[in-house]
């Protein structure tokens, strides 16, 4: 029997069944007199080729070529503006739905349940719809407070039944399940947990954002389809961060390898992480490295601009490129090795050799639209 509960919650984990279906397995399982018997069930950027111009012109031809040259740009960058004022103008739509309440009349109450974490080490986490908070503390167990919002429900009892009936809440050999996959019910929760080092946390969302503040583990996975991602004081060695629609706030982060993107909204990390790589479709993307030997930076957006941060005191090599906006390497002791300046691309190659005998800092940043900034980290009167 431990060993059928075991698969069906490695099933609900990969994806192969619903929290419903896991749900019933599990129910069933439950019955001795029952016998089970259960089956898994089973645009590449091409590189603009800029022809060369021919050198043997007059300086009246010149001077007009420059001037179509800056009109061209300028229609581009109208190009951009536009296409900004789209996505904008279509996520205002998106934020004027009412998600909370798109079926009129709601019933609304809270629940609260706890189990013992004395062998917790891993939290996995789906919720179809709400948002997820997450706390460390001193408290010795696992503790969810949940608001839920049920539509289309004639009493709240009824709305209590059916919640409790089709929410997964599990602790099984130190994996703490917790799902939800109720169209019809807004589910918030508040799940609070012992400080302590965890081996993995997963949250997968289809509508909600998500929090979480003072949390140690050493693989993160948070991917949200609408929602805000808000994270601070996280130590870890390998984060995946990802929202379609929302903001990315990474706030006081200690760890190695860290991988954050959005389609739209801005990106912003701040912390020691020795690689990083940020990138959003409609949005600025900001990322401060503080840690002693970075290793990797690399930031990307469409439409937005990028800011890197980085140490003083470190060898590096990299390139930042923009094709309509404007760079800004504000590093006055590298070596710039190449330089480019043509209709629809400008970029800048440059390398430092801080004699630190360390592998040197791998940076690149890149902004389609916008501009681009790098620059060392401001440096407090105490250092």
């Amino acid at each position: 029997m431990q060993n059928e509960r075991k698969r069906i919650l490695t099933m609900l984990e990969n994806g192969t069944i619903t929290t419903d279906e896991a749900l019933t397995l599990l129910e069933a399982l439950g019955k001795p007199e029952q016998k089970q018997s259960s089956e898994s069930v089973a645009p590449q950027e091409k590189p603009f080729e800029q022809s060369e111009f021919s050198q043997k012109t007059n300086r009246q031809t010149s001077h007009s070529m420059d001037e179509f040259l800056e009109d061209l740009r300028k229609d581009f960058t109208n190009v951009g503006d536009r296409f900004m004022h789209f996505m904008q103008s279509t996520v205002q739509k998106v934020k004027e739905f009412d998600f909370d309440s798109p079926f009129g009349h709601s019933v609304t109450f809270t629940e609260t349940m706890t189990k013992s974490a004395d062998s917790l080490e891993e939290l996995l986490i789906t919720i179809d719809n709400g948002k997820v908070t997450i706390h460390a503390g001193e408290e010795e167990e696992i503790r969810a407070e949940f608001t839920v919002k049920a539509f289309n429900n004639e009493s709240e009892e009824k709305a209590r039944k059916d919640f409790e009936q089709k929410l997964l809440f599990v602790l099984d050999e130190g994996k703490l399940h917790l799902s939800s996959d109720l169209k019809m019910m807004q589910v918030n929760v508040e799940l609070y947990i012992p400080g302590k080092v965890y081996e993995r946390i997963s949250t997968r969302l289809l509508n909600g954002a998500f929090k979480m503040k003072d949390i140690e583990a050493k693989k993160i996975r948070v991917k949200t389809a609408n929602g805000k991602i808000d994270v601070s004081g996280l130590t870890f060695e390998d984060a995946e961060i990802e929202t379609a629609n929302g903001g990315i706030d990474l706030h006081h982060l200690t760890g190695n390898t860290l991988e954050a993107e959005t389609l739209n909204g801005r990106v912003y990390i701040d912390g020691a992480v020795k690689e990083v790589e940020a990138q959003s479709l409609n949005g600025h993307v900001v990322v401060t490295t503080t840690d002693t030997a970075p290793k990797k930076v690399d930031a990307k957006t469409v439409s937005g601009s990028v800011e890197i941060y980085i140490p003083s005191d470190i060898s590096l090599t990299g390139e930042i490129s923009s094709n309509m906006g404007r760079l800004e390497l504000q590093l006055n002791d590298v070596d710039r090795t190449a330089e480019q300046e043509q209709v629809l691309h400008r970029s800048i190659r440059f390398k430092k050799d801080a004699g630190d005998h360390q592998f040197p800092l791998h940076l690149f940043g890149e902004a389609k639209t916008g501009s681009v900034l790098v620059c060392y980290n401001a440096k407090h009167p105490s250092e």
